[in-house]
């Protein structure tokens, strides 16, 4: 029987590859959806190696064994995150799309400037906020089955992957957050924080790049918009449903049973190094 929760986090070895070939819009021909995971596909590799700077931080600070090991492996996971979505940003640029301003801002605004200007327990609930929103990606990426298919191939194992290890890995920061303050208000405070600027990030920058292909006021891609959050996918009720189960007083990441949905992804790339 598959368990329900991970014995053991540890990296799930991919490469992934990326040539001319990549569509412009390689997500169900839709500019919208490509560019909101162009989006953090730009983000993820410098919000990674916050997350990691921060566990490796939190080591020092945890005495639960369980907990350290956990960070450890959260920590390879991470680490991997962020090169092979790196590894994307070359075609990007040969495609057209500037990534410098979203790049810049994700280093200077967020990791340079706010991150040293708040508390070390503000940076590790913010870990904690964030990580809560990567595991609400990977949930809804194996709900949505029929959304996802329509990625082309490689994107959607690098974009399976990544959902898997964030699933396997989604109670590590908030477990480290608890072992170091486990205050409510210190939480839910720095989630308020954390909530609008990953969607002021998020679709400031979707729309940056809809605007360079100048597909920003093309009536299709708002229909397709519609579509994904209000209609037929309905992500927008999703969303909200599970962004909420963080403020509940007595919250655990694995008060939610999902860890079946990234088992058969990671069991494949266990075979495969087997």
């Amino acid at each position: 029987m598959d368990r329900k929760s991970p014995e053991q986090i540890k990296p799930h070895r991919i490469q992934v590859s990326f040539d001319d070939s990549l569509p412009k819009h390689w997500f169900a021909d839709s500019a919208f959806l490509t560019h909101m995971l162009n989006t953090w596909t730009a983000i993820f590799p410098d919000a990674e190696r916050y997350f990691v700077r921060w566990s490796k931080k939190a080591l020092s600070e945890v005495t639960d064994p369980k907990i350290k090991k956990d960070i450890q492996g959260f920590i390879g996971q991470e680490t991997m995150h962020a090169t092979q979505h790196e590894k994307l940003w070359d075609i990007l640029r040969a495609q057209g799309y500037n990534l410098d301003p979203v790049v810049w801002v994700v280093q200077k605004v967020a990791f340079d400037w706010l991150e040293n200007a708040i508390p070390d327990k503000a940076n590790y609930a913010l870990v904690a906020g964030l990580e809560h929103f990567t595991a609400m990606f990977g949930e809804i990426y194996f709900e949505n089955p029929d959304l996802v298919k329509q990625m082309h191939p490689e994107m959607r194992r690098l974009f399976e992957w990544h959902a898997a290890e964030e699933i396997e890995h989604k109670a590590v920061a908030y477990d480290q957050l608890m072992a170091i303050d486990d205050s409510y208000v210190l939480r839910t405070g720095v989630m308020n924080v954390a909530l609008v600027g990953f969607y002021l990030i998020t679709f400031g920058n979707t729309l940056y790049f809809m605007a360079q292909d100048k597909s920003l006021f093309n009536w299709r891609e708002w229909l397709t918009i519609a579509d994904v959050f209000f209609g037929k996918y309905n992500l927008a009720a999703m969303s909200v449903e599970k962004f909420l189960e963080y403020y509940k007083p007595d919250f655990h990441p694995w008060d939610n049973q999902n860890y079946h949905l990234a088992q058969p992804t990671l069991k494949q790339y266990d075979k495969q190094a087997s």
